[in-house]
């Protein structure tokens, strides 16, 4: 615990804005166990937490944990409903509700989701449901069910990193599609290493690691570019030991991109988006936005292959955020000439 708490306090000093934490922009942590995992999770810089746990008394310690905390949860609510704790539910921080864990990936129907949320609804009404889809658009439309979508998509290391993305992608197009464009859109982005879980392969092998911070990173702005509103991690846990007990270098990678991505949040929730101060062209992509007086542009290389980025983003205006003083001469050599694979480049200016 405690060298959980020093990584945290020494990652702090690397960033900027580190100290800030912005509610309105949703970025949550899956699974915690503990009230202990609230703790931690609320000073890496979450301000949402989800929880697997449906027992109603261990919810409730968790609730208290969260409302000490000032930090948001995501819970089960079919036992709650039925418990002593039904009641007193109502003054929980609760986000969301969870309503089912892909119900894409486990076949259920859109009857028995419209019927579970209805029911949730009729003793919850003013708090909001989610639920999760292993993919961007699966068989089954259930993109009108809910208030808020989620979808978690794991591509390290089978898969190309891009298509974490292109599902949050095809979960906007089908909100637009079912006239929901406006519902909230929760990427999730993969936080552990896929060696710890059962693959259905046939050599019974498991392959997987747990992902590189830039790849952490670019998931995480990938969702951003493709339309999520919100960011949730799965999961930081290690073979079912708790947050506490997490690998110290996954933890200190995890806790700088969520720091940084906290304030990304706040800009994009509260910013005016702007044109980009110079032309990009694709593959990059970019996004730029003003908030308190200050203009920001994000340029992210969604391809596998390094891309040439202009270099007018090193005039002297433009201010490399994000990265350790001792990296940013290296990046400005390379990225003069490529923008490196998966990566993004966070500039600040005024």
């Amino acid at each position: 615990m405690n060298l959980v708490k020093t990584i945290i306090l020494q990652v702090g000093v690397l960033f900027f804005f580190s100290n800030f934490l912005f509610a309105e922009f949703t970025i949550g942590l899956y699974g915690v166990k503990t009230s202990s995992d609230v703790v931690l999770a609320k000073e890496a810089g979450f301000n949402c937490v989800q929880t697997y746990i449906s027992e109603p008394a261990t919810i409730n310690l968790l609730a208290e944990e969260a409302m000490k905390n000032d930090i948001k949860l995501v819970v089960y609510p079919t036992k709650i409903m039925t418990s002593k704790y039904k009641e007193k539910a109502k003054n929980y921080p609760i986000k969301a509700w969870y309503l089912f864990d892909e119900p894409d990936v486990w076949k259920i129907s859109r009857e028995k989701l419209i019927s579970l949320n209805t029911n949730v609804k009729k003793i919850y009404p003013d708090i909001q449901t989610t639920f999760v889809l292993g993919q961007g658009f699966p068989s089954v439309p259930y993109y009108d069910i809910a208030d808020i979508l989620m979808v978690d998509w794991y591509p390290v290391p089978h898969l190309p990193l891009e298509s974490f993305g292109e599902n949050i992608a095809l979960a906007k197009q089908g909100l637009i599609m079912m006239g929901e464009e406006e519902k909230e859109l929760w990427a999730v982005v993969q936080l552990f290493d896929w060696k710890e879980y059962k693959q259905y392969r046939k050599d019974e092998d498991r392959i997987g690691r747990f992902p590189k911070k830039e790849e952490i990173k670019f998931m995480s702005y990938d969702a951003i570019f493709n339309g999520a509103t919100g960011l949730f991690y799965f999961t930081c846990y290690s073979e079912g030991k708790p947050l506490s007990e997490a690998k110290p270098k996954d933890w200190i990678k995890t806790v700088e991109v969520i720091q940084e991505m906290s304030f990304v949040g706040e800009i994009i929730d509260n910013g005016k988006e702007i044109e980009n101060p110079i032309e990009i062209k694709e593959p990059l992509k970019a996004k730029s936005f003003e908030y308190g007086g200050i203009k920001y542009t994000f340029v992210m290389n969604p391809t596998s292959k390094r891309q040439s980025l202009p270099s007018l983003f090193f005039q002297p205006q433009f201010d490399i955020m994000y990265e350790k003083s001792t990296n940013i001469k290296k990046i400005m050599r390379q990225a003069k000439n490529n923008l490196q694979p998966y990566s993004v480049l966070a500039f600040r200016y005024e």
